[in-house]
């Protein structure tokens, strides 16, 4: 449901940019409406390299988002091609808000992904003068996902812990249970020979 909505938001705002499109811009958004997403990321791609055009680098990425979010759990290659076509987008035009966010959120959905996500994303943040109109909603944002982050590193954390001590006592019991067979096994052992010498 959420990658359908998604789409429709995005189609909506791609018609609506695409006055005078160029044939392989059609092309690509031909192939995103029909969930072709891969086939869509070439042509928008290729654009985006050669004509350094800032919303082709954009749709690149998001083409790629999308692939990668059909392709979970494998989706962190396709995440770091997404990455690096939101921050072309950026770049080519820092002052479009659109293509900011763009690259803002997407940091924060792939932290699992990639460990400087984080760090990246507050540091956009820290570039941003307070009075942008969207700087309390990305600050909210992303402070809210560097908490769940944290709390998940404490659990990975604690779990690590755990797992040196569960491995000694696992590698404990087999040490005890043997010796308790060698002594059991003594204890017959001597116990036979006292019989067999009194049978004599």
């Amino acid at each position: 449901m959420k990658l359908t909505l998604s789409i429709a938001v995005a189609l909506t705002a791609l018609y609506l940019q695409a006055a005078e499109p160029n044939p392989e811009f059609l092309a690509g958004r031909d192939y995103y409406a029909a969930a072709e997403f891969g086939k869509a990321a070439g042509r928008f791609q290729a654009l985006c390299n050669t004509d350094h055009d800032a919303q082709a680098c954009y749709w690149t990425g998001l083409s790629y988002e999308r692939l990668a979010d059909v392709k979970m759990p494998f989706g962190c290659r396709i995440d770091a091609k997404a990455h690096e076509y939101f921050a072309k987008a950026t770049m080519l035009a820092p002052t479009v808000p659109l293509y900011r966010d763009a690259l803002f959120d997407f940091l924060l959905d792939t932290t699992d992904c990639s460990r400087n996500a984080l760090r990246e994303a507050s540091g956009m943040l820290s570039a941003m003068p307070e009075s942008d109109p969207d700087y309390d909603r990305m600050r909210s944002r992303l402070e809210e996902e560097s908490h769940v982050n944290a709390s998940l590193e404490t659990r990975a954390a604690r779990l690590f812990l755990l797992i040196p001590r569960a491995t000694y006592r696992v590698a404990a019991l087999p040490a005890d249970a043997h010796a308790k067979s060698r002594a059991t096994a003594r204890g017959l052992q001597t116990t036979d020979f006292q019989s067999a010498g009194q049978s004599f």
